[in-house]
């Protein structure tokens, strides 16, 4: 076995990135890296030293013309010389950048869930990227120049879950310890042609400059400096985010009020008890979870040092971060989201009795009219939640309108002596300013509040004899309109 085998074997064992008869899927750009691993893997496997199913997949990105389009032939041949199944597809990354996403990251983002389709596809349990000593050190360095703290030195992890959805799939990178110029050698030694991107050689980008410029005349004017040292810093700060990881398992419970793709909401008072180092680690698993299939939002310890402190801040205090995410103190929680534009919701009408879908706030809100004496008002208290409210049938102005809240709209909630802003009544509700407009809004024909959903009926319609009509009004979580 040649010496570059043995060791990115060793590599692969020691880190349990692959084992006999797994099935895996390799990322084949059609560049340097991808080959090679292709190659590696072949002669691990025909050599009887580690037996593995290999599948190949290809993405054009279509960013670069005619060499893109010359890059995806060259993997369909390749993947036909050595008689292996080659899945292709073609992305716009270009139009299907998110908000503050950069291209890099949109690729990224569109690769690997591309990756995880034909890993379902194929039955893999791992994908493989040619990743390698050189990426690392880049990683670091560019990191170091955003400036990461110690957790986020730990640029490339040997593997990790491919996503929260895959969470059965490993990403795996076992050219880890292993130089560019060695992979390159390797496919000049067996004869292999490859791919060259001819964007990575463009000094417009931080991690060519990086790569082109920073690297060598370090590894030229200073002896004592090396890739190997700055892959050995990766690996200690990947081995130290895995213990806070670890830590901070043992305080999620505590720690998250409330966790999905929209928002997360960690408790103020738990953060602000925990230690420096936890709470940035909390807030960077926060972002992590907001951004799943995306790259994490890459902060410095600038940001850090603000989320840290959030809890500790005045009500109100917003700390805004890089693709559009923030996170914000509010009234005994910290809440994490990402910043857009706010759903447009339309003035609609609530048939009585009917039903109307509001698909900006996933949403229906129906309404029941019932019969004299079918309620009491005291059956009526017993029975309202925040889901859930009885109004007097006569005092409301059918038809009724469902909309957001609107600049001057002004509220009598049930037990205040008079009407006061609907704005002070979310402030005294604790309701978060980023949530406020997708809180729907029951009126009148006339525009006079009947509910705020969610929250409190108006006074003025609230039932007052069980000898009157009643209206029942419900809301109820919807994924998507259903047809009626």
């Amino acid at each position: 076995m040649e010496p570059l085998h043995r060791r990115i074997l060793q590599f692969i064992r020691r880190q349990r990135l692959l084992k006999d008869g797994d099935s895996v899927v390799v990322g084949l750009s059609g560049g340097p890296d991808s080959v090679a691993l292709v190659l590696i893997l072949l002669d691990l496997s025909e050599g009887g030293k580690l037996a593995l199913s290999v599948h190949l997949a290809h993405l054009n990105h279509g960013l670069r013309g005619a060499e893109s389009d010359a890059e995806e032939g060259f993997c369909r041949e390749f993947a036909r010389r050595y008689g292996l199944d080659l899945e292709v597809a073609k992305a716009a990354v270009a139009d299907a950048r998110g908000q503050g996403e950069s291209i890099e990251a949109a690729a990224r983002r569109i690769r690997y869930k591309f990756l995880a389709r034909v890993a379902a596809k194929t039955g893999a349990s791992a994908i493989a990227t040619g990743h390698h000593a050189d990426d690392v050190a880049e990683s670091v360095l560019l990191r170091m120049i955003r400036g990461a703290g110690l957790t986020g030195l730990g640029a490339i992890a040997p593997q990790r879950p491919l996503s929260k959805d895959a969470a059965t799939v490993r990403l795996v990178r076992p050219l880890l310890k292993v130089r560019k110029a060695d992979l390159l050698e390797f496919l000049r030694a067996r004869g292999e042609a490859f791919c060259t991107d001819s964007s990575n050689f463009d000094t417009d980008y931080t991690r060519n400059r990086i790569r082109h410029i920073l690297l060598p005349a370090l590894e030229r004017d200073f002896p004592t400096f090396s890739v190997r040292s700055l892959c050995t810093l990766n690996e200690a700060a990947v081995e130290a985010a895995r213990l806070f990881e670890e830590l901070l398992d043992g305080l999620w419970g505590k720690l998250c009020r409330a966790e999905g793709p929209d928002e997360v909401v960690l408790d103020a008072e738990a953060i602000a008890e925990a230690s420096p180092v936890l709470r940035k680690a909390a807030a960077g698993r926060a972002l992590g979870i907001l951004a799943e299939g995306e790259a994490v939002p890459a902060l410095g310890s600038g940001h850090y040092d603000d989320l840290a402190a959030l809890p500790h801040r005045e009500v109100g205090t917003e700390v805004s971060l890089p693709g559009g995410f923030f996170a914000r103190h509010e009234h005994g929680l910290v809440y994490f989201s990402r910043r857009g534009s706010s759903p447009v919701m339309p003035t609609r009408e609530l048939p009585v009795p009917g039903a109307v879908d509001l698909p900006e706030v996933r949403t229906r809100i129906s309404c029941e009219m019932l019969p004299p004496a079918a309620v009491s008002p005291e059956r009526a208290a017993e029975l309202a939640s925040e889901h859930e409210v009885y109004l007097d049938q006569e005092a409301v102005a059918a038809p009724l309108k469902v909309r957001s809240r609107r600049p001057g709209d002004k509220f009598q909630p049930l037990g205040y002596p008079a009407p006061t802003r609907l704005k002070d009544f979310l402030i005294g509700q604790k309701v978060p300013l980023h949530r406020r407009d997708l809180i729907p809004l029951v009126t009148t024909r006339d525009g006079a509040i009947v509910w705020v959903v969610g929250h409190r009926i108006g006074e003025q319609f609230k039932l007052l004899s069980a000898d009157r009509p009643a209206l029942c009004l419900k809301a109820k979580a919807i994924n998507k309109p259903q047809a009626r």
